[in-house]
């Protein structure tokens, strides 16, 4: 190539600290692929591969614009050979990366990727990628020009000079320069079609629509490939956009763009993925959050329920004291040495009357009065017991439902773990509901909310009821019965009263110890039963939520990694990149 040989060589690191950002930047890449593996993202990993890869490449100018711009013919021009093939149709079908070799090559590496090697000097130091149309209709074209996009240092974007204002051509100009943060210089070919003064005209509109479009400063050159394969290189225009390469290569200066055009997509990815790695942060910190909070609530809930039952225990030992003490009053004056010979004698001739009658009866209203006070008072606490899990299991499901609202909805981030989320909130909402209704609560509790107060202090007042029964009958009827027959026997009544007024204090004295001894039986009896029925509920409430706990745990164990080596990455990127433009190295 006659005057691209003329280019002075160059040595691709001029400045010292470019190695040092070079190898920054190639370690920052590295990291980002391991993060796009840990997030299952196969295309932010092999664009970070290629960004990586192409720090040691050539500078890489990319060619784009409308088909039939005249971009191959620019190629061609520009490397002064016939590399790019032309014609009256459109003839690049493929995208292709045009770099030095020894010996020309031609090498498909993709069905619209294709490689060609040239023993052209100016390719020691540049690549070229000369694309399809941005108006092709061929399949693909599009899909893999933007995947070339990213890792471009410069971008030559080709116009008719006759009509440079095709839409699809800007449209995708705000990918390249907006999107991609891309460096782009105008190219006007064909100008040999217009008229010196309506090139003008043009250039200058381009160059003003493109700053309409923050591009700064627009590089605008106006070529004719024709003109310079006729050998005409004064007026081909093409000796400018030599000087313009020339200069960033012999100064170094297409170094720096190369680590600029990388830092700027490095930049462009790491953002790209912040929002999504913020959503799963909220996310894994909102799940830990609940799996926290349910612990406390149900535990806070065991508390308050042990608390119930302590309450509900010294009501109902209050409520037999309170009825004791009548029990007492009623047997002392039942007791009495005239009330005791009177129904002995009369009992004689009237059974109804009799003592044993009293005795049978004082039983009776003694477990009555007894029975129906306390499970009146057991009812109430029962079902406040029952309310109370239910109103926890239903401040439970709130806290399920608020988490679900947090659904990483990306195609960024693939983690496994994130697929079973819906589904593991699901199936512990379903059991909570199960659980929240009568049938459920009944099912656990062995036994309704009513029925649970009559089995609880029912079952542990038969245990008391038959030992008050043995009080009486033994404590208080023997004694009195052999008092009697000691009068039957002979002895007569004054011996009976003499034999009721010498039992009657150890008789009061022993069913009135008795009576309170078996308070704290009762009392010890109703707490046992109560707190099995608390062991019960809570340990299906445990069981339910330990789905969601494993699940956490696990969602930790996965995400956490991948959120420090985003920290990690997104804090080396922040240093890197400020260091970077401290040194004008970014702008």
């Amino acid at each position: 190539m006659g005057k691209a040989a003329d280019t002075p060589a160059t040595t691709a690191i001029i400045d010292p600290r470019l190695q040092t950002y070079r190898s920054a930047l190639a370690q920052l890449l590295q990291q980002m692929q391991t993060l796009a593996s840990s997030i299952n993202n196969p295309d932010l990993a092999q664009t970070t591969d290629s960004l990586r890869r192409s720090i040691d490449e050539p500078f890489l100018f990319v060619v784009v614009g409308e088909v039939k711009a005249g971009k191959s013919s620019f190629v061609n021009a520009l490397l002064e050979a016939e590399v790019c093939a032309t014609d009256i149709a459109p003839c690049t079908d493929s995208i292709q990366q045009i770099v030095y070799a020894d010996v020309e090559t031609s090498q498909q590496m993709e069905p619209h990727l294709r490689k060609i090697g040239r023993p052209i000097d100016i390719l020691r130091e540049i690549s070229i990628v000369d694309t399809p149309g941005t108006n092709s209709l061929v399949t693909g074209h599009q899909v893999i020009t933007e995947r070339y996009i990213p890792n471009s240092d410069l971008t030559f974007f080709v116009l008719f000079a006759k009509n440079p204002y095709q839409k699809s051509a800007w449209d995708f100009l705000d990918y390249v320069s907006i999107d991609w943060r891309k460096k782009v210089v105008f190219i006007l070919q064909q100008a040999d079609l217009l008229r010196p003064e309506h090139l003008e005209t043009n250039v200058q509109q381009v160059r003003d629509y493109a700053i309409q479009k923050q591009i700064a400063a627009p590089m605008v050159f106006a070529t004719s490939a024709e003109l310079e394969l006729e050998g005409d290189y004064e007026t081909s225009g093409f000796a400018p956009v030599r000087q313009y390469i020339r200069d960033m290569v012999s100064t170094g200066e297409s170094y720096k763009i190369k680590l600029r055009s990388v830092s700027t997509t490095t930049h462009k990815l790491i953002e790209a993925l912040t929002d999504d790695i913020h959503s799963l942060k909220a996310q894994l910190q909102a799940d830990r959050a609940t799996a926290n909070r349910i612990q406390q609530q149900i535990e806070t809930g065991r508390v308050r329920s042990q608390a119930e039952i302590n309450t509900l225990v010294s009501r109902l030992s209050d409520r037999y004291d309170t009825i004791a003490s009548r029990i007492k009053l009623e047997f002392r004056d039942s007791l009495s040495v005239v009330t005791v010979m009177r129904r002995s004698f009369v009992g004689i001739f009237n059974k109804e009357a009799s003592l044993q009658t009293w005795i049978n009866g004082f039983k009776d209203r003694c477990q009555d009065e007894l029975k129906t006070s306390l499970e009146e008072l057991s009812n109430e606490g029962a079902q406040h017991f029952v309310d109370g899990i239910r109103q926890l299991l239903e401040g439970l499901t709130v806290d399920l439902n608020a988490i679900q609202t947090y659904k990483l909805q990306s195609s960024a981030i693939s983690i496994k773990i994130l697929e079973r989320r819906q589904e593991v909130i699901e199936s512990v909402k379903a059991k909570v509901n199960g659980l929240l209704t009568d049938e459920g609560l009944a099912r656990t509790l062995g036994s309704e909310a009513e029925s649970m107060a009559a089995e609880i202090v029912g079952g542990a007042f038969v245990a008391v009821a038959g030992t008050i029964l043995n009080i009486v009958e033994f404590a208080v009827a023997e004694a009195i019965m052999n008092a009697i027959g000691i009068a039957f026997a002979g002895i007569g009544v004054i011996v009976l009263a003499i034999g009721i007024a010498w039992q009657r204090k150890r008789i009061i004295t022993k069913f009135e110890s008795a009576l309170d001894g078996e308070k704290n039986r009762f009392k010890d009896d109703v707490t046992d039963r109560l707190n099995q029925k608390l062991s019960l509920i809570y340990e299906e409430v445990e069981r339910i939520f330990v789905q969601f706990y494993d699940y956490v745990e696990r969602e930790t164990a996965e995400i956490a990694p991948v959120l420090e080596q985003y920290d990690a990455i997104q804090t080396e990127a922040t240093q890197l990149f400020n260091e970077m433009a401290s040194q004008d190295l970014l702008k």
